[in-house]
């Protein structure tokens, strides 16, 4: 998890704002989808950790795999499509050039709604994770009570329409899971796992 979450803060800290980057796009995006599956690994070890006192963190990983697959199709459409666009826009004239520049926003907006289901799928599985740390108390309540106020200001600012998926504002989402994540990762080494029953 602690690794996932610093390969995401790392991908986000030089993410490229602007065209004319195609090198630096593919290596940071490529760093971002490797992130999301190690992100995805420490979610499923979390959860082995609490789901032996109640499904609800089963259903948090099925909304962090939904997240995963949110971001798997936006680092596809920001980081390699888009790429490839803007290397034909520049390359053509006339209606071709119009068609890709047509085509690029369009590649834009797919961007932005996968984002949308990415930030809102991974914050409803921190919130539903967190909700099984504070009930059953298997990691520090502090943890829990975190992750449940990042989970709700982050899905109140989503759907009252002012988070800017931007470079800039879902670095701050990016931030703010991070930080959680960091959080609980470092609480799961710290304690060790419930022995398992040997009950046939």
């Amino acid at each position: 998890m602690i690794a996932g979450a610093v390969m995401g803060l790392v991908t986000m800290a030089v993410h490229p704002t602007g065209g004319g980057h195609a090198a630096l796009a593919l290596a940071v995006h490529a760093l971002g989808l490797t992130g999301a599956t190690i992100g995805f690994y420490g979610g499923w070890v979390l959860t082995r950790r609490l789901a032996a006192r109640g499904a609800l963190s089963e259903l948090a990983l099925a909304f962090y795999g939904l997240g995963a697959v949110a971001a798997l199709l936006a680092t596809v459409a920001s980081g390699f499509l888009a790429s490839d666009l803007i290397a034909q826009f520049a390359a053509s004239q006339g209606e071709a050039r119009a068609a890709t520049a047509a085509v690029l926003r369009y590649n834009g907006a797919l961007n932005q709604a996968y984002a949308k289901v990415l930030v809102a799928a991974s914050s409803a599985a921190i919130g539903l994770w967190s909700m099984e740390i504070v009930r059953t108390r298997l990691l520090r309540r502090a943890a829990g009570i975190l992750g449940c106020a990042v989970a709700a200001v982050t899905l109140l600012i989503l759907f009252s329409g002012h988070l800017a998926l931007d470079v800039h504002g879902f670095g701050g989402v990016v931030l703010g899971q991070s930080i959680w994540v960091i959080m609980v990762g470092a609480e799961l080494r710290r304690t060790k796992p419930p022995a398992r029953s040997t009950l046939p």
